[in-house]
C-alpha cells in the first residue's frame, strides 16, 4: 500500500498535477533516489504522458532544453527524475513551477543536461 501511494505522489510531481508538500516531496526524493524499479515505474509513466503531448508543445519544448525531438520524452524524463532523485531539482525549484515571475534558470540547466 504505501509503494502505491509513494508511486501515485511521485507521478503527481511529475505530471504537476497538485501541489505536495515538503515533506511529501523529500518522501518522493528518497524514494526515487533508493528504488531503482519505482524509478523505472515512474519513468514509464513520465514517458507515455510526454508522448501523449501534441507535436508542437513536444517541438516547443524539446527546443528549450536541448532535446532531439525524436527522444523528447525519454530524455526530459530522465533529466528530470534524475534531477529530483539527485536534489539537483530541489523543493523550492518544484514551488517555482507554479510562479511567471520565479527565476527557474536552476531547473532549466537541469533540464538542459547542464
Amino acid at each position: 500500500m504505501t509503494r502505491k501511494v509513494t508511486l501515485l505522489g511521485l507521478s503527481a510531481i511529475v505530471a504537476g498535477c497538485t501541489t505536495m508538500s515538503q515533506g511529501e516531496y523529500k518522501t518522493a526524493q528518497t524514494a526515487l533516489s533508493g528504488s531503482p524499479a519505482l524509478k523505472r515505474e515512474i519513468m514509464a509513466n513520465c514517458i507515455k504522458r510526454e508522448n501523449a503531448r501534441p507535436a508542437k508543445d513536444k517541438a516547443d519544448m524539446a527546443t528549450v532544453f536541448n532535446i532531439n525531438p525524436s527522444n523528447y520524452a525519454q530524455t526530459f524524463c530522465k533529466r528530470m527524475i534524475n534531477g529530483m532523485a539527485s536534489n539537483r531539482i530541489t523543493y523550492q525549484d518544484y514551488r517555482n513551477l507554479d510562479s511567471t515571475t520565479a527565476d527557474n534558470s536552476r531547473l532549466i540547466r537541469v533540464l538542459q543536461g547542464r
